[in-house]
């Protein structure tokens, strides 16, 4: 909060259920924290409780367990709470005032699914998931503490005590405070094992012996990725911080010499009406990248960026009727987006439009090769740069990956082996049939004096970046392979179309041409790797699907890498380290690279079905 800001005081009312949680959180949940094993590292709290249980908590964390651990501390939260109110609370409790002032510089501006907030220099996740009982559904574990804090019965259902045991571990420990006889009943029929009824305030619950869980953790925390672009840079950089030791291969002569070689990249969320999957993710993906590019700007390192906003035009009128009505109809997501029409796009950005477009005030820009050069300079000692290496070939000996070249030279070997080398992956993993392809595209580089000045970026038909060293990009045409020579006047053109006037250049234009590297489905593939080779059973669901023994992939990020890298990478990251996941599960679902596999097995059946109910032709 800016100095001088006016603090909203939070009512006595409001200060009183603080009190009343942060007395129970400290009288349960933090003694039960002191005579826990160090190896408790996940809490799911179902009351957010005025944020009282997460101050707590974290303040505990951070004066007892030594900086290389970290907590991850889920909540559900309502949709309502506003994080201005715990300035008062600062006031009452200086104790919590340094945590509440991190709060409030990353809080999310819209408040839908869910936001991972990183604190206390990582060593605290916090994971806020707006919504109720509902979304336990969406929740991964494990979770080594499960937080219920119901002082009165509220709808616990036994479907959501059935989700709750998915989340444990034969290790975890559930703390309660009610004792409602069907709240108890549906707890121990699902599994947890429930002292008997007393006069206590609290009773800590165990479970039974849990199923294995379908992600094996790696034995050794080192590994190997290859592809040094946003995607590989950023998978270095999350294993890094959990003390892996990485080495980072790439064929070319430097990082982020391929698709993550722009000299500036765009980065803004997408909207669609049914709030799909790519609307979702990418919502998710905008919000990591810019709080980890602003993370490491604090700490010193160089990113070239900016939040200066974006604006996209409508292409035509049905575009532009469709958005006003996305607008319209999604008023959680003004903070993020908002509707402005075509004299509004005159007189407040100085564009001259036909139809109006989508206003982002934090719409961002970045340069690539200085954010893959900040991963790497993060954590310098755990990771480890292997450039000009083109690996020829990988094989799976001993349930351990050698890589070798095109002399048949090993060049490195490890048992976790991730792949980010976008179209590239096909040709070292065949048998995984991933369904990847390449757009060839071209960006122009034009001299900032040749173009109308404005500081924001803007997209339509074409996009325009801001200046970074005294360029912008426009781009990213589709290039005909037969005439790539045309490319560059394509973009001038396309560039003349969107700004509403013709671009003249008295300086010399620069074209790069590179592959985009696309999924048949636009969304990106990150996870382990499919195994399809002789699978006989039939397949439903993506756990079915047998996987290559410590092979995964961060591939297929399309035209939105700056804004999902970040995101999957720290997704990936979670699943190797057995730690809950910063994304819905149904979202982790969209983006497994085995769910082509699902698709055309549970076609193949469907036909098999058909082929048997047809009826034969008997004489």
């Amino acid at each position: 909060m800016q100095e001088g800001a006016s603090f909203i005081k939070a009512s006595s009312e409001w200060q009183s259920k603080f009190q009343s949680s942060l007395h129970q959180a400290q009288a349960a949940l933090l003694r039960n924290l002191a005579i826990q094993t160090p190896a408790t590292r996940s809490i799911l709290c179902l009351d957010w409780a005025q944020a009282a249980v997460f101050l707590a908590t974290c303040q505990h964390w951070i004066n007892t367990r030594p900086t290389t651990e970290r907590l991850h501390f889920l909540s559900l939260i309502p949709c309502e709470f506003q994080v201005d109110q715990l300035q008062a609370i600062a006031q009452q409790h200086p104790e919590f005032a340094a945590l509440i002032d991190q709060l409030q510089a990353i809080w999310p501006r819209w408040q839908t699914g869910f936001h991972r907030l990183h604190l206390a220099q990582g060593q605290i996740s916090l994971t806020l998931v707006f919504g109720d009982y509902a979304q336990l559904s969406e929740i991964s574990g494990p979770i080594d503490l499960i937080y219920l804090n119901l002082a009165t019965p509220a709808s616990l259902t036994l479907m959501h005590c059935k989700q709750l045991r998915r989340l444990v571990t034969t290790h975890s420990v559930l703390i309660g405070q009610c004792n409602h006889p069907l709240h108890r009943q549906h707890l121990a029929q699902v599994g947890f094992i429930l002292p008997p009824p007393s006069m206590d305030d609290f009773w800590v619950a165990t479970t039974r012996q849990h199923r294995q869980s379908s992600h094996a953790t790696p034995v050794e925390p080192e590994a190997i990725i290859i592809g040094a672009g946003m995607a590989g840079c950023a998978m270095a950089n999350q294993l890094a911080a959990r003390g892996w030791q990485v080495k980072l291969i790439d064929a070319q002569a430097d990082i982020a010499s391929q698709a993550s070689g722009n000299h500036v990249g765009l980065c803004h969320p997408t909207l669609s009406r049914d709030d799909n999957f790519q609307a979702r993710l990418s919502r998710a993906g905008f919000a990591t990248t810019q709080q980890k590019l602003m993370q490491l700007s604090q700490q010193g390192l160089r990113i070239d960026f900016g939040v200066d906003g974006h604006l996209q035009l409508a292409k035509d009128q049905a575009a532009a009727t469709l958005m006003q009505l996305i607008s319209t109809e999604q008023p959680q997501h003004h903070q993020m987006v908002r509707w402005i029409d075509r004299q509004q796009c005159l007189t407040q950005h100085a564009i001259n439009c036909e139809f109006g477009g989508w206003w982002f005030p934090e719409g961002m820009w970045a340069n690539p090769y200085s954010i893959c050069n900040g991963y790497i300079n993060q954590y310098p000692d755990f990771i480890e740069l292997q450039l000009n290496t083109h690996v020829n070939q990988i094989r799976l000996i001993d349930q351990c990956w050698h890589l070798y070249d095109a002399e048949q030279q090993l060049i490195a070997s490890s048992k976790t082996l991730i792949l980010a080398n976008a179209t590239d992956a096909i040709r070292l993993t065949p048998d995984a049939q991933l369904p990847l392809s390449a757009s060839l595209r071209s960006v122009s580089k034009v001299w900032h004096d040749d173009l109308p000045v404005n500081t924001f970026s803007l997209s339509g038909q074409s996009y325009l970046t801001p200046a970074l060293a005294g360029w912008r990009c426009a781009g990213a045409s589709l290039v005909d392979a037969q005439h790539p020579q045309q490319a560059e006047q394509q973009n001038i053109d396309d560039l003349s179309q969107l700004i509403g006037a013709a671009v003249v250049t008295s300086n010399p234009v620069e074209t790069r041409l590179c592959f985009r590297p696309n999924s048949s489905d636009r969304l990106p593939l990150a996870g382990q790797i499919p195994q399809r080779n002789n699978i006989l059973h039939s397949v439903d669901q993506l756990f079915q699907i047998p996987r290559q023994p410590g092979l995964y992939g961060l591939l297929g990020l399309g035209a939105r890498g700056i804004t999902w890298h970040v995101l999957i990478a720290e997704m990936l990251a979670c699943q190797l380290n057995q730690e809950p996941l910063a994304i819905e599960r149904s979202l982790v679902a969209a983006i497994d690279p085995a769910r082509f596999a699902v698709r055309e097995l549970r076609k193949k059946t469907h036909d098999s079905a058909k082929e048997c109910r047809k009826p034969s032709n008997r004489a």
